[in-house]
């Protein structure tokens, strides 16, 4: 027996019996955890040489990644190592230590304890990690409740046997204090039931743009805990959000947008409303040049010609139908976007007026670029703009601009 040896050794010192029976029990537990960790580190690089050598054959490439980054079969070593030391408890303490086995047999029980603590915790993370890369409904934050629940009750079952109490002594002795567990796991309650509602929901999954102005968060959904989410903002900053001001707050998402692939171009400038008029036969002749405009012009030149004559209107541009520079321009910004190759020719492509304004009458271009990343859209939405600003003098209209005190001084002299 291993504590005998252990005995005689320690008797060479010449120390009293007492501290020589309590060294040798002490050595021979310590020997004994010695040799559960050797067989476990053993079975651990074994494993691990099984895991990627030749033998190891899966057809799910999803479920061999996923027992390999968890080194699943550790589990082995760890159970291993409980039976082996089992069997060989009987050979480290003598039949007349009673006490000295039963503790021993006491710590292989709680290491079995642990080693299905452990096991249980793999497979929770080998299904999150299998489930992340199948499906796009996170399932972190379950994953992890889970975790603390089964952790919490093994806990607990472990602390009750090496007591010598029934676990239900301590589950009965929580529910007196329930009302405090809720008080300082309320986040927590609180987060698993709104990220239960964003899963449930798909309101968000990671990779997904979202904006929320009131927390400043405008970027990509990159992690979905237990009770937090994180945003990685266009400026590389991280937003941390409660999983809760998601269910109560609102927030745009931009899910579909990245899923179409297409992003809205909807912005809107103001032209001078005195420089809205009738198209004259000088301009008229000018405009007949834009290629983009020659069709139109000549089928509504007929049209409105025929208008004229059925109601038999005098030439005067008060008493018929007449082409404006507005309506033109109008057309021709709506033609000029569709011939550009990023602009989405299945969505709606609208170039529409608005209220007119104080400010003067507002011409809103709508349509859908073929992209949605941040730094392509902003060029392509330039490039029309650039084109429309530069071209609207042809069609003798001018953008407003609120006019500063030279101006007005200019006016008062002229």
């Amino acid at each position: 027996m291993v504590i005998s040896y252990v005995l005689g050794f320690l008797s060479y010192f010449g120390l009293s019996q007492k501290y020589i029976r309590i060294s040798a029990v002490l050595i021979t537990i310590l020997l004994f955890i010695l040799l559960l960790y050797g067989i476990w580190y053993i079975s651990k690089i074994s494993s691990q040489a099984f895991l990627n050598s030749k033998y190891f054959k899966l057809k799910s490439k999803r479920w061999k990644s996923a027992l390999k980054e968890t080194n699943f079969f550790a589990i082995c070593g760890y159970v291993g190592a409980g039976f082996i030391g089992h069997f060989v408890s009987g050979m480290f303490f003598l039949e007349q230590h009673v006490h000295s086995n039963a503790l021993l047999i006491k710590i292989i029980n709680i290491y079995f304890f642990i080693c299905i603590l452990i096991i249980v915790n793999k497979i929770l993370t080998v299904f999150k990690i299998v489930h992340d890369a199948q499906s796009e409904v996170p399932v972190k934050g379950f994953i992890q409740f889970a975790k603390i629940f089964v952790n919490f009750f093994g806990v607990l079952i472990i602390v009750a046997y090496t007591l010598g109490k029934e676990p239900t002594y301590y589950i009965s002795a929580l529910g007196v204090i329930a009302s405090v567990l809720m008080i300082v796991f309320k986040d927590m309650i609180v987060g698993l039931t709104a990220g239960w509602q964003l899963s449930m929901n798909k309101m968000i999954k990671l990779g997904d743009w979202i904006e929320m102005p009131q927390n400043n968060a405008d970027g990509e959904v990159i992690d979905i805990s237990l009770t937090t989410v994180y945003i990685k903002n266009w400026d590389n900053t991280i937003v941390t959000l409660p999983a809760y001001d998601l269910i109560s707050k609102s927030f745009l998402n931009w899910r579909d947008i990245q899923e179409q692939q297409l992003r809205r171009i909807k912005r809107s400038f103001n032209i001078d409303i005195q420089t809205i008029k009738f198209v004259d036969k000088n301009l008229l002749q000018k405009l007949q040049k834009f290629e983009l405009l020659k069709d139109y012009i000549d089928s509504k030149e007929k049209e409105i010609e025929e208008f004229n004559k059925q109601h038999n209107t005098k030439e005067n541009m008060f008493n018929g139908r007449y082409l404006t520079n507005i309506g033109l321009f109008r057309i021709y910004c709506q033609q000029y976007i569709k011939t550009k190759p990023f602009i989405s020719k299945n969505s709606t492509i609208l170039v529409r007026q608005l209220t007119p304004t104080p400010e003067g009458l507002p011409l809103e271009v709508y349509c859908f670029t073929t992209t949605y990343m941040f730094s392509e859209f902003e060029v392509y939405q330039a490039d029309i703009f650039d084109h429309l600003l530069s071209v609207i003098g042809e069609f003798n209209l001018a953008i407003f601009q609120t006019a500063t005190g030279t101006d007005f001084k200019n006016l008062q002299r002229n």
